[in-house]
């Protein structure tokens, strides 16, 4: 019982150490650490986004893919794409994702055409906001919009900032319009 317990332990230990390194590799890496989006965006997101058929939502870093889903669940005529580099998270991606109809490609963004976006939505870190920015401004058509959750673009107008009701003192939801 002692054994089967330490052996319990041990393996959760070694599962925590896995991910632990994973995480630490991909910050180093992609300078974006995999963060789940939370659940009241993804909520004001499904609830409250204005998209017509045909529209063509991104996600860059799309984790494991819950912005999309919730989106393309809301607007079936939609297309829903995800890029996620780091394999961990694309995989959880593809399985909670699959029959869905969301398009998810384990691909750095940085390398992705934005040019047919009607909306993007991006949850990263701080120090690559500018080339997210840079990235955008010179691909997207006017009036795509992007949402961007808890950083905010160095120089583009924000054009509204939606607060978590229940926590107004956090990370907000930055939306800009091309």
């Amino acid at each position: 019982m002692l054994l089967a317990l330490l052996c319990i332990i041990l393996a959760g230990a070694a599962i925590a150490l896995i991910f632990a390194l994973y995480t630490l590799v991909a910050l180093i890496r992609d300078k974006v650490p995999y963060v789940p989006t939370p659940s009241w965006a993804i909520e004001w997101f499904a609830e409250n986004v204005a998209l017509p058929d045909g529209a063509i939502v991104y996600e860059l870093g799309c984790g494991d893919a819950r912005v999309l889903a919730a989106i393309k669940k809301r607007f079936p005529k939609i297309t829903t794409i995800g890029y996620e580099r780091n394999w961990w998270p694309y995989a959880i991606a593809r399985i909670k994702t699959r029959g869905t109809g969301v398009i998810v490609q384990r691909k750095d963004f940085y390398r992705g055409s934005y040019y047919d976006a009607t909306a993007v939505f991006l949850f990263l870190i701080h120090s690559v906001m500018p080339k997210v920015e840079k990235l955008l401004k010179a691909q997207l058509t006017p009036g795509a919009t992007v949402y961007s959750y808890g950083f905010t673009f160095p120089t583009w107008q924000l054009t509204r900032c939606i607060i978590n009701p229940k926590n107004p003192e956090g990370s907000k939801i930055k939306v800009y319009r091309a």
